[in-house]
């Protein structure tokens, strides 16, 4: 094979392979409406509204497979974090920490963590019973692209 062939193939082959991929064909699903990043805005654990501190932030990574939340303080510092997969069966939620750092792994880890979950707007409520028995009622705000 020519030396010019060869290179014109192996061109061909960069560019189609670093070519966007193309949009889902007419019968794959939509992107569930979970699949984003999120922001806690309100919290109630055991009933009780817990506030932030100053500069904390909560975020959660939502994949098509893998959940992921962290907490970090003003500074970026994360201080507890936890992830693994989830499924979803109608208006359940359901998270198996995999990995994670701070308290909530050791308590968690490998234990089905089930929740009602809805979306309203850009808000994402999340209410349900941890395996620790602690009730929460969580609130998220959809983090959308500046």
């Amino acid at each position: 094979m020519s030396t010019t062939r060869t290179l014109s193939i192996a061109a061909a082959v960069w560019f189609a392979a670093a070519a966007p991929a193309d949009e889902p064909k007419g019968g794959a699903k939509p992107t569930h409406p979970l699949v984003g990043t999120w922001k806690c805005v309100s919290a109630k654990y055991g009933g009780r509204e817990v506030p932030r501190p100053d500069g904390y932030t909560q975020l959660k990574h939502v994949t098509p497979a893998q959940f992921m939340w962290a907490t970090c303080d003003g500074e970026g510092k994360v201080e507890d974090a936890l992830g693994g997969s989830y499924t979803l069966k109608g208006d359940d939620y359901v998270e198996t920490p995999e990995y994670g750092v701070g308290g909530a792994l050791a308590q968690l880890k490998g234990k089905p963590q089930v929740f009602q979950w809805k979306v309203e707007g850009n808000k994402w409520h999340h209410t349900g019973k941890l395996s620790s028995g602690l009730t929460i009622e969580e609130v998220w705000e959809r983090v959308e692209k500046k």
